[in-house]
Parts: C-alpha cells; structure tokens; sequence
C-alpha cells in the first residue's frame, strides 16, 4: 500500500478492518503523532461522512467544572472514570481529561500535556479497535508476528522480553515478513492478519534502527522510547493472512547460546490463555468498556470463549516451540528464522 508522509496535519482518517474512525483537533502535533501511529489503516478524508467513532484533540486546560459535582465510578492505576448521562468521563489526575458520548461515537480529549493527550488518543484508538475485532470474532494475539514462505510464525515473549529486537532484525533479512510487532490479529481458522504499528526500542537500541522515520515518545508511565514509524517498514509488512504455522514460547537467558525446543502442543495452553484470552500483555481500555461495573463484567464473559476457540483452531495446526534467547541477539535471530524457511 502507499502511505501519504505529510508534516503537519489537524485531521485524518482511517479504517480498521471494517472500523471508520476520524481524528480532528486544534493541536496539529498530537493529531500528527497519532496518524503516524496507525498509518498503516490511514483512508483519505471525503466530506468526512461515514465515520464510526469521532476523536476530537482539544489544546486546553480539562474543563472539570462542566460536568458539577459527580461521584467515581471506578478508578484505575492511571485514571479516575466518572459516568454521566450515558457519557464516560475520564479524569487522568487533573492534566487531561477525554469524554466518551457512547451514543453518537465521539471522543474529545482535553489537556495541555502532550505526551498525555497523545498516550490517551493512541490507547483509546487500541481499545475501540479491539472491541471492534471482537465483534467480528478476530483476536489480538500478544506477539511479535512474522511471515514467511510457508506461514506465519508468532513469538511470545512478555513487554520487554525481546520483540521489538527480533523484528528489526527480521526486517533486515529476505524473505521474511512482518505482520505485528506486538499484536497480529486472530481468525478463527487458525490465521494471522496484520496490525502494523510503530515499533518501539529503548533508547540505548538507538544503533539498531535505520536512518529516518524516527521519533521520541515521552511516555506517562516507564521510560522513554523511540518509536520506528510505519512508512520505515511499509514495504516489508505482509497483507494478507497467513497460517499460524508455529507458536514460538519466549524466555529470556543470561547465557549466550539460545535454544530452540519442540514442546507438545499442550505446552502452549497457559502461554495462550494468558496473552490471547485473557490478553494480559494488550491494552484492553476498561475505562472504556466497563460501563456499567459488574454487570458489564460478567456481559463480557462471551468474549473470552470466542478467544478461546480462536485459539484452539490455530493450536490444531501449529507446531510449537521453546525459543530460549541468550545474549547475542544476531544469533537469536539466526535461530528464529529456521522457522521462517
């Protein structure tokens, strides 16, 4: 596909599998950042009409004094959810605040913190997406996703055991292609389709990445990253789904020789329910899925069955592996890609 680079933008558009979603704003730079983001899915702008959710960037201080003097519903680790008149208002501690109208599908997103109001665009943008893959049966699976001749292979390793590492070095080897860094998207035939993001590296891994289309990320929470754009790697993502052929369960070593062990299909059973079903490694949104409390808890059972039997289909014809990466990452690499030929 092409991709359109543009500098500074205050609106875009994109379609993710079947979800239209508009993003406008006063604040060129966040709406800029967060286009790059998903650039992979970016459509051209017609009148537009036709678009499922609304995403508003305001560059203001949060207006908190609008919505009067309303109890917590919930709080989070990185929020405080307050429900209003079929709206979900989220306060992230007093510098942004994003209003949800479930009704009509808009977002607006106040603040003056740009690091924040970029975070909370791109993380609400993953929850409707994923809420909108559920509904159509498809899962997001937890690993870095590649393609090769005969197949797709998924590596399942926890945040910071690796990923990103092994898909720069795929992207610099033939014939081997991406499909997600982080979270491939499953079928219930057993395939892989591709969701292509930003790659992000730590910034003491700044050598491994190519000249260009790189940028800083001040996250809210953790360190630091720098993020490998999409239109770095645009050539090399694989559109079409593939066959999950091999899962791959990751462990991280202090030794220098990584190990490559077939393990009975069996073995993959806790490594899935935890990073396909229950989804631990993706950012799920419950400030914006949970509405209701409890009772959208257990309304939400069905999703974790449909995951599941996604997951059993792609375990009926997968092998499956124990991939233990040592210290060397080339020779971490080398040992993947026999799997990739």
């Amino acid at each position: 596909m092409a991709l359109d680079i543009r500098t500074s933008v205050a609106e875009a558009g994109f379609e993710i599998y079947g979800l239209r979603a508009h993003l406008s704003g006063d604040w060129p730079e966040v709406v800029e950042s967060v286009r790059l983001d998903f650039a992979w899915f970016e459509v051209p702008l017609v009148g537009g009409n036709g678009f499922d959710v609304h995403i508003t960037v305001e560059h203001r201080p949060p207006d908190f004094d609008a919505f009067g003097p309303i109890a917590a519903s919930f709080v989070t680790p990185r929020n405080v959810v307050y429900q209003q008149n079929g709206r979900s208002i989220v306060d992230y501690f007093g510098r942004a605040v994003s209003v949800l109208d479930r009704a009509n599908g808009s977002l607006t997103v106040q603040g003056e913190h740009r690091a924040l109001v970029e975070e909370a665009v791109y993380l609400y943008m993953l929850s409707r997406i994923g809420e909108h893959l559920e509904s159509r049966g498809l899962v997001r699976v937890h690993g870095l996703s590649l393609a090769g001749p005969h197949g797709a292979v998924t590596v399942m390793l926890p945040s910071g055991g690796g990923k990103s590492t092994l898909a720069l070095r795929a992207l610099r080897a033939d014939g081997v292609r991406l499909l997600s860094e982080d979270s491939a998207v499953l079928d219930r035939r057993g395939r892989l389709h591709p969701f292509p993001l930003r790659i992000g590296i730590n910034e003491t891994q700044a050598e491994m990445l190519p000249p260009g289309h790189v940028r800083r990320i001040d996250r809210i929470e953790g360190h630091t990253k720098l993020a490998f754009e999409v239109h770095g790697f645009a050539d090399r993502v694989e559109s079409e789904p593939q066959p999950l052929r091999h899962i791959v369960i990751g462990q991280r070593s202090l030794g220098t020789e990584p190990r490559l062990e077939r393990l009975p299909r069996r073995a993959a059973a806790g490594t899935l329910l935890r990073e396909v079903v229950v989804g631990v490694g993706i950012y799920q949104g419950m400030e914006f899925l949970l509405q209701r409390g409890l009772r959208d808890v257990v309304g939400k059972s069905g999703l974790f069955t449909g995951r599941a039997v996604a997951c059993s289909a792609a375990l009926a014809r997968a092998d499956v592996w124990r991939l233990t990466l040592g210290r060397e990452h080339a020779r971490n690499w080398e040992l993947l890609r026999t799997l990739l030929v």
